[in-house]
């Protein structure tokens, strides 16, 4: 694994960012972004927020271009 676990917090919540998530998890991070984004979709009950386990969020790339990532909470992981 090439990066720490790096969490931070986000709002009061700690975090990880998903394309941390993604290498430690050897996983590409478009992949992992399909998968969060089922789990998105499974969290329907009244009693479960999704944004207690995924928080949408953007970073830039090298080309400078914004693409979508996840802050991840504990939940989530």
């Amino acid at each position: 694994m090439s990066k720490e676990l790096e969490i931070f917090d986000f709002g009061g919540k700690p975090v990880v960012d998903s394309r941390v998530v993604a290498e430690w998890t050897e996983k590409q991070h478009k992949h992992l972004m399909r998968d969060i984004r089922g789990y998105e979709d499974a969290l329907t009950s009244p009693s479960l927020d999704s944004l207690d386990f995924f928080i949408p969020s953007t970073y830039r790339d090298a080309k400078g271009e914004e693409r979508a990532c996840y802050l991840i909470t504990r939940k989530g992981c």
